[in-house]
């Protein structure tokens, strides 16, 4: 939370455009390509998916030379490919004119395209070395994965009952891709606080590890401008550890949520601050406000998992879970989404064992 501001005065979250707001409420169609600004249009890509994110919020940038720059470009479909070269074409330019595409993280719905792009047309594609280490280590663990899961399952006290869906979910995230299983190989590797080569705009690389291990934000302090990704995203809250296993995902998710805080500080009454596009949902202002909601339902599920420990100290992660709010119920979660609510229950744990060692 902005340092010095109680919650109640937080200037509040606000969409800055309403089709992007209607596309997230309703679900039916992503908004059309735009320009939200000088050299800098906003491409609603389509997910595949039948529930929230339907679509990702792609960027293009254009530099004072006339270079393009992509931005998270989504996943790598038949209309994806056709909606990148409709606006390509629409500006006078096409596929081969790119000069880079810059990936905030190594998920499907975000990389795909730009994998396509590097491929086909030799556009060079950067990434941060922490999630290409990450989409590595991921490879070299998928033969063993199925036991891998197996084994997770057993030491999370998941009943016999459970385990074979969940099982079945896991590989299916594999399957389509939603977990990654095969490495990338980035032309460019970032590094914390890089600034971007992209002439005329001060983009700088800002390490926001949690939702995966090298997930980046990108910051333009000159036109006032957060790239989030995954990180912060308007009505959502993003998954965590979602680039195979870290020590302390939570720790790390909640270290990045701090670094947005100097953003967030030139937010007054009269000045709405950075403008957000994250990359799912829809662009707002009210940066401070979202940070502190997201913040607080972390910290909430921490106290939540530690409440469940005091009272029960060798509680399995099942158990912990089933006694722990979720907002459809436990009793109603299955497939992935039960899967992804035991796997945050853990990291909430080995985040509290952490705290609890460091004296915090």
């Amino acid at each position: 939370m902005t340092p010095g501001r109680p919650a109640h005065l937080l200037r509040p979250l606000q969409a800055l455009d309403p089709e992007e707001l209607r596309a997230e409420a309703e679900g039916d169609r992503a908004p059309g390509a735009k320009e939200i600004g000088p050299g800098l249009w906003v491409l609603p890509q389509p997910t595949g998916l039948e529930h929230p994110p339907r679509f990702t919020l792609s960027y293009l940038l254009e530099d004072e030379r006339g270079g393009l720059h992509l931005i998270d470009p989504g996943v790598d479909d038949t209309g994806n490919r056709a909606r990148l070269s409709a606006l390509l074409t629409s500006i006078g330019h096409s596929e081969s004119d790119l000069a880079g595409t810059i990936v905030t993280h190594l998920h499907v719905d975000h990389i795909a395209l730009a994998e396509r792009l590097q491929r086909e047309h030799g556009v060079p594609l950067a990434l941060h070395r922490a999630d290409q280490e990450a989409a590595r280590r991921l490879a070299e663990a998928e033969p063993s994965r199925a036991a891998t899961t197996r084994a997770r399952l057993g030491e999370w006290g998941v009943p016999e009952e459970q385990r074979a869906a969940l099982e079945a979910a896991a590989a299916g995230m594999a399957d389509s891709g939603v977990q990654r299983t095969r490495p990338v190989n980035a032309d460019l590797l970032l590094d914390d606080d890089q600034l971007l080569e992209i002439p005329g705009r001060a983009i700088r690389v800002l390490p926001t590890p949690g939702h995966t291990p090298g997930h980046i934000a990108l910051v333009d302090t000159t036109e006032r401008l957060l790239f989030t990704g995954d990180h912060l995203l308007p009505s959502m809250f993003p998954g965590i550890g979602l680039g195979g296993p870290t020590p302390d995902a939570i720790g790390d998710y909640l270290r990045s949520l701090e670094a947005l805080e100097p953003f967030a500080r030139v937010e007054t009454d009269d000045d709405p601050g950075y403008h957000v596009l994250p990359g799912h949902g829809y662009r707002f202002t009210g940066l401070a406000d979202r940070e502190d909601t997201t913040r607080r339902h972390h910290l909430r599920r921490s106290q939540e998992v530690a409440a469940v420990l005091a009272r029960a100290p060798d509680a399995s992660i099942w158990q912990i879970a089933e006694r722990i709010h979720w907002t459809a119920g436990f009793e109603n979660l299955a497939g992935f989404h039960l899967l992804s609510a035991l796997a945050q229950t853990a990291m909430h744990r080995t985040h509290l064992v952490i705290e609890r060692a460091e004296g915090r």
